[in-house]
C-alpha cells in the first residue's frame, strides 16, 4: 500500500509541474514576459503579447500547434523566434511564426550558427516587411538545413524566403527532405540570397522543393545585383521559376550596361552584376522556367549577369527558357562558363524562346560569353529547341 502511496504521489507532482523525462510543454498563449526555450520544450498556443522567444543553444524544441504572429512595432526589434546558437526545431501539426520588426525574420538564424528543421508537422514563416521567412538579419544570418516537415516560406521586401535579407549574407543552405515551397520577396530569391546580398552553397537532394521568385531575381540562386556560393542537386522533386531578368535556377538580374556610369569598363569584376557559382545537377527531376515576357533563361545566368559551369550527370532536367534566353545557359546579354551534359542523365529537355534566340542550350540574345558546350561527348551549342537529349 506504500509503495502505491509513493507511485501516485509521484505522479501527481510530475503532471503538476507538465513536465515529464526533460519534456516541458508551454502554453505561448499565458507568457507575460519574454522566454528563452530550453532543450525538450514543446511550443504550444498562441503567442498574447509582444514577447521575444528565444532556443537556447544546442537545444531541440517542439513546435505544436504554435502561433507567434509578430506585429510591426519599432519598440520590438525581434524575430518570431531567435536561435541563440545552433538549435533545432522539430515540427508537428501546423505551425506559423513571423517576425515582430520589419527588419527581422520569422526565424533568426545568427551568423555562424545552424538551424535544423526536421518532423512532420508543417510551418509558415514570414517577416514583417524586409526580411526573409527563414534566415538572417541586418547582423547577417548562418546555416539552414531541412530535414523534414512541409514549410512555406515567404520572403519580405528585398529578401530570400529561405536565406539572406538585402545587403547581408547568409550560410549554406540545405534541404534534403520534406515539403519546401519558399516565394522571395521582391528582388529576392526564393532559396538563396536577397537584394545587393549573398549567401553559401545551396544543396538539394531529397523532398520536394518549389521555388519562385517575383521580381529580379532567381527562384534558387541569386537576388538582383546579388552573388551566391555553388548550388547542387541530388535527388528530388525541384520545380523553380525566377523572376523577371533572372535564371530560375542561377543568378538573377545584374545591372544594365547603358545605365552604367564607371568610367572604367575595362575592369568587368568591377562591373554591379549577379554571380552564381557552378550549378551542377547529378539526379532528381528537375523542372525549371524563365519568366515568360522578360529575358529569363531557365537554368544558367540571369540578364547582364554571370554563372559558373553547368554539370548534368544524372535525373530528368526540363528547362524551358524565357524571352530571349536559352534554356540551359545565358538570359539576354548574360554569360555562363562550360555546359556538360553527360550519358548518364535520364533526359534533359531544353527550350528557347524563340528562333531569334541563338540557342537552347549555350547563349540567350546578345549573349556576353559562353565556355565550351559538350552533351554526351559532342561539342558545340544547340540550337534545335525544344532539343531532347535521351542517351
Amino acid at each position: 500500500m506504500k509503495r502505491v502511496f509513493v507511485f501516485l504521489s509521484t505522479v501527481l507532482l510530475v503532471l503538476s509541474c507538465g513536465k515529464i523525462d526533460g519534456v516541458k510543454t508551454v502554453d505561448l498563449a499565458k507568457l507575460s514576459a519574454d522566454y528563452e526555450a530550453k532543450d525538450g520544450d514543446i511550443l504550444t498556443g498562441i503567442l498574447d503579447g509582444n514577447y521575444k522567444i528565444t532556443i537556447a543553444d544546442g537545444a531541440t524544441v517542439t513546435l505544436k500547434n504554435a502561433v507567434v504572429y509578430g506585429v510591426d512595432d519599432r519598440d520590438c526589434k525581434w524575430a518570431g523566434i531567435t536561435l541563440l546558437g545552433d538549435a533545432t526545431l522539430v515540427l508537428e501539426a501546423s505551425n506559423i511564426v513571423r517576425g515582430f520588426d520589419a527588419g527581422f525574420p520569422g526565424i533568426l538564424v545568427p551568423k555562424g550558427k545552424t538551424l535544423t528543421i526536421t518532423g512532420n508537422g508543417k510551418l509558415d514563416a514570414s517577416s514583417n516587411g524586409c526580411a526573409p521567412g527563414i534566415g538572417g538579419d541586418d547582423d547577417n544570418g548562418g546555416n539552414i538545413v531541412i530535414l523534414g516537415g512541409t514549410i512555406r516560406a515567404t520572403g519580405g521586401d528585398g529578401a530570400a524566403a529561405i536565406g539572406s535579407m538585402r545587403f547581408r549574407s547568409c550560410g549554406d543552405i540545405t534541404i534534403s527532405g520534406g515539403t519546401v515551397t519558399a516565394i522571395g520577396g521582391d528582388d529576392g530569391a526564393g532559396i538563396g540570397s536577397g537584394l545587393e546580398a549573398s549567401c553559401g552553397n545551396i544543396t538539394i537532394s531529397d523532398g520536394t522543393v518549389i521555388a519562385e521568385s517575383v521580381l529580379s531575381a532567381a527562384g534558387i540562386g541569386c537576388g538582383h545585383l546579388a552573388t551566391c556560393g555553388n548550388i547542387s542537386i541530388s535527388g528530388g522533386d525541384v520545380t523553380s521559376r525566377g523572376g523577371d531578368d533572372a535564371a530560375g535556377i542561377g543568378s538573377g538580374s545584374g545591372e544594365d550596361d547603358d545605365e552604367e556610369d564607371d568610367e572604367d569598363e575595362e575592369d568587368e569584376s568591377d562591373d554591379v552584376t549577379s554571380i552564381c557559382g557552378d550549378i551542377t545537377i547529378s539526379g532528381g527531376t528537375v523542372t525549371v522556367h524563365g519568366h515568360s515576357i522578360i529575358a529569363a533563361a531557365a537554368i544558367g545566368s540571369g540578364c547582364n549577369a554571370r554563372c559558373g559551369n553547368i554539370l548534368i550527370s544524372g535525373g530528368t532536367v526540363t528547362a524551358e527558357g524565357g524571352y530571349k534566353s536559352a534554356g540551359i545557359g545565358t538570359s539576354e546579354r548574360g554569360s555562363v562558363g562550360n555546359i556538360t551534359i553527360t550519358s548518364g542523365v535520364t533526359q534533359v529537355t531544353a527550350k528557347k524562346w524563340d528562333e531569334k534566340t541563338p540557342h537552347s542550350i549555350g547563349g540567350g540574345v546578345d549573349y556576353v560569353s559562353i565556355g565550351t558546350v559538350t552533351i554526351g561527348g559532342k561539342v558545340g551549342p544547340v540550337s534545335e529547341s525544344p532539343f531532347v537529349y535521351k542517351p
